[in-house]
């Protein structure tokens, strides 16, 4: 599993600088804007398509169902395959290598997908899936051009983090509204396919020139890419029937997760190190609450795409540019307002900590989950006093909770993976880290039942879950925001 801090030393690229940065940083940043187009392109209408086209011969609210549960299905299993890419990039191929096979592959997986056979969909996403798991080292190969001291490094993770948005926020657009909005859903996919094409077709003009790229990994031989692609293709069958089977996917992703958890506590109690062992009781909280965040905030792309289709009024009269609205649109709106208030939040916290008002890790935590459980508080009160003549909702309401999820992501997650690597023993960081990215598969799955208690009953089927989030997760927001004092505590010093 990798990170963005990578202890190896590399000579630095000569490439230029364009704008202070390595030249080489652009040419990864169009990358990154290529595979997230690709991502976030088909991921706006992934439920919708699923419901229409394989399930549509199903009540509507078993329809439903399935499709938000294989959409769940679809997250788990890409954040899993991450860990088995990311140990293939340091073990097999390298990163280089690695994140250029992953660039190709995704490209067949998605042109599969156009395909209106449900067999050969759920073998091309699960495809699809597997190569996402191999371009984790994207991460890496950023740092890499810098050095370790360049105070330009934190400035190009921060133009990656806002590229990882542009592309998220103009897919939708594109691949949602314009191209599947007037010619099918079904050619969505071949509209992500062309981001992914573009990415790896950039990637390919300047790979060997990136830091890395020579690197002798423990099992490489010249043939290990044709060996990965072979593996690649074996795991697609068995990856494919846990997405089809999501009762199976649950119990894989349940088990998984408790194994990691019983090795940390045998590990804990091996090492007989109380400072260590309070540190990892303080990481398994914190864990929690990310986990639970992502399972709220992950229902905007299932449940609430579904809401904003049959439940939501369209914005500007119903036409965008010359364009018929389409509630895909909604999906642009995270990754827009991340684009907007990022800096503002990155600027906030060192102004309260010269204040010595700045909220500790834990209430941090505690913050985002109170703010993604009121947004769904201002869903709940316009379902219950502000519906329209039509029995809709106004397009606010929804962007409002969009609204508060963000910022609550934007509270918790950017330190989240940074306190992995401080809160680990210095021994088991890549694992404690795997484990943290495999938190998120487990939040795919948790909306995704969430999501399914969705589609019994219309609106008011909606109102009731909004209200159990709400009431729950201002509950659960306030237990960490109490508890804040004593996890510090059991952090020892970490910040």
């Amino acid at each position: 599993m990798h990170t963005s801090d990578d202890s190896r030393e590399y000579p630095l690229p000569d490439s230029g600088r364009v704008l202070g940065h390595p030249g080489l940083l652009w040419m990864l940043l169009a990358v990154t804007v290529g595979v997230n187009f690709a991502f976030y392109g088909f991921r706006a209408f992934l439920a919708p398509y699923a419901a229409d086209t394989f399930f549509a011969a199903l009540p509507h609210e078993q329809a439903l169902a399935q499709a938000n549960y294989l959409f769940a299905g679809f997250g788990a299993l890409a954040y899993a395959s991450a860990i088995l890419g990311g140990w293939v990039a340091d073990n097999v191929l390298g990163e280089v290598q690695a994140l250029r096979l992953a660039l190709w592959l995704m490209i067949p997986g998605l042109l599969g997908m156009t395909m209106p056979d449900r067999a050969v969909f759920t073998l091309a996403l699960a495809f699809f899936v597997l190569a996402t798991g191999l371009s984790i080292p994207l991460t890496v190969l950023v740092g890499r051009n810098y050095a370790k001291d360049d105070p330009k490094r934190d400035a190009g993770y921060t133009l990656f983090y806002l590229a990882i948005n542009f592309g998220a926020f103009v897919a939708p657009f594109v691949c949602a509204a314009w191209v599947g909005a007037s010619y099918g859903y079904r050619w969505g996919f071949l509209a992500a396919a062309a981001g992914a094409l573009l990415a790896a077709l950039v990637f390919e003009w300047k790979h060997r020139r990136m830091p890395g790229a020579q690197d002798a990994v423990r099992f490489k031989r010249p043939w290990s890419t044709p060996v990965v692609t072979l593996g690649a293709l074996l795991l697609v069958p068995p990856c494919a029937w846990l997405l089809a089977h999501p009762h199976a996917m649950n119990a894989v992703v349940y088990t998984l997760i408790g194994l990691l958890v019983l090795y940390f506590v045998a590990s804990s109690v091996r090492r007989r190190d109380r400072v260590q062992g309070q540190r990892y009781i303080a990481l398994l909280l914190l864990f929690i609450a990310m986990v639970l965040f992502w399972a709220m905030s992950l229902l905007s792309a299932s449940a609430l795409n579904f809401f904003a289709r049959d439940h939501v009024a369209p914005l500007w009269h119903g036409q965008l540019l010359g364009m018929p609205w389409s509630f895909t649109l909604f999906q642009s709106a995270n990754p827009l307002y991340i684009l907007i208030f990022a800096p503002f939040m990155a600027l906030l916290w060192p102004w309260l900590d010269r204040r010595g008002i700045n909220p500790s890790t834990p209430r941090k935590f505690g913050i985002g989950l109170l703010l993604v459980a009121l947004g769904y508080g201002v869903l709940l009160y316009a379902v219950d006093y502000l519906q329209l003549p039509g029995g809709k909702v106004a397009a606010w309401t929804l962007l409002a909770c969009y609204l508060g999820s963000t910022i609550g992501e934007l509270a918790l997650s950017p330190i989240g993976y940074a306190l992995v690597g401080k809160l680990a023993a210095a021994d088991e960081v890549s694992l404690a880290m795997g484990g943290w990215f495999f938190g998120v598969s487990v939040s795919y799955d948790l909306s995704g039942q969430i999501a399914a208690l969705t589609t019994r009953g219309g609106i008011e089927a909606y109102a009731r879950v909004f209200e159990g989030l709400l009431y729950g997760g201002v509950a659960i927001a306030l237990v960490y925001l109490i508890a804040a004092p004593w996890i510090v505590k059991l952090m020892h010093g970490v910040r």
